[in-house]
């Protein structure tokens, strides 16, 4: 089926008590394996592109793979941006297809932050794109305190002066070792989630999902999460299988052969992540309701 609005995804997500998971693939196997993991486990599945893919190819060779697969599977997927950091970020995005898009500019101080999504919002908002703002500090690998959580007065303001519709807060979650950092367990602060959730009416994006324990992740759902960003576990998977390749062969050894069980166990690790969400035997269930909803 074609790509599927990621606003749909969530509302179903939202009334159905799971979240979904989007996984962020910068070449084709992670592409083909969250793909392929949704298939065989029933799940809905958000494939995310990263800005830093743009350093070997561009966002629309990646999103045309992304659609095609789409159009042959049996489940919904849907299209996403994760941490644009411009506007033309966000705009080759929307081009290439994404039907959301992060601007990330918790870095920045809150007017500026509201300036920055604001803008992308006037660029997306006639297209019926959704926009993910971001606010509190998360630095790579390191615990969150007290004072690195997203303020809920200032998440207030972000959303109802930007307009953006998803909200990616710091909420005691961990972003990965994407740079080399050693990734900390999340300690998730359950009680601010649900108290952004409610302020601010807006889906709550996870990022740095991997690593959570499955009880707390269960809590975080029921709290208002409904986006779940993950690559760490992902990629250390598929990272392990192809050195293990690697380190039987010769430099000679044809990459395929390292390619396919880096792909198979990438897609092992999505598929106990879509449990751990509760989006697994949620595939069919959101197209009966995508039929009912005209």
């Amino acid at each position: 089926m074609p790509i599927v609005p990621l606003a749909r995804l969530l509302t179903h997500a939202s009334l159905n008590g799971y979240a979904v998971g989007a996984f962020v693939s910068m070449n084709l196997e992670v592409i083909q394996a969250a793909i392929a993991a949704a298939e065989a486990e029933d799940s809905p599945v958000v494939i995310r592109i990263h800005p830093d893919s743009r350093q070997i190819t561009r966002f629309d060779t990646l999103t045309t793979i992304a659609r095609h697969l789409a159009t042959e599977a049996s489940v919904p997927v849907g299209l996403s941006l994760d941490h644009g950091a411009t506007l033309a970020d966000t705009v080759d995005a929307i081009r290439a297809g994404c039907t959301s898009v992060m601007l990330d500019a918790a870095d920045l101080p809150l007017e500026k932050n509201i300036a920055a999504v604001r803008e992308v919002v006037r660029v997306a908002e006639p297209l019926g794109i959704l926009v993910e703002a971001a606010i509190g500090h998360m630095e790579h690998g390191a615990i969150q305190g007290e004072d690195d959580l997203a303020d809920v007065a200032q998440a207030v303001r972000l959303v109802r002066e930007s307009g953006a519709t998803i909200l990616a807060p710091a909420i005691g979650n961990v972003h990965g070792s994407a740079h080399g950092e050693v990734k900390a367990t999340p300690d998730l602060a359950i009680d601010r989630i649900r108290a952004l959730r409610e302020a601010t009416g807006v889906p709550i994006c996870m990022h740095g999902g991997s690593g959570t324990p499955p009880a707390m992740m269960r809590e975080a759902i029921d709290a208002g999460v409904a986006l779940v960003i993950l690559f760490s576990d992902i990629i250390t998977a598929f990272n392990r299988a192809m050195q293990a390749i690697y380190a039987k062969n010769s430099d000679g050894i044809a990459i395929i052969d390292a390619l396919v069980p880096a792909q198979h166990a990438a897609q092992r690790v999505i598929a106990e992540k879509m449990s751990d969400l509760g989006s697994k035997g949620q595939g069919e269930a959101f197209l009966h309701w995508l039929k009912r909803q005209g």
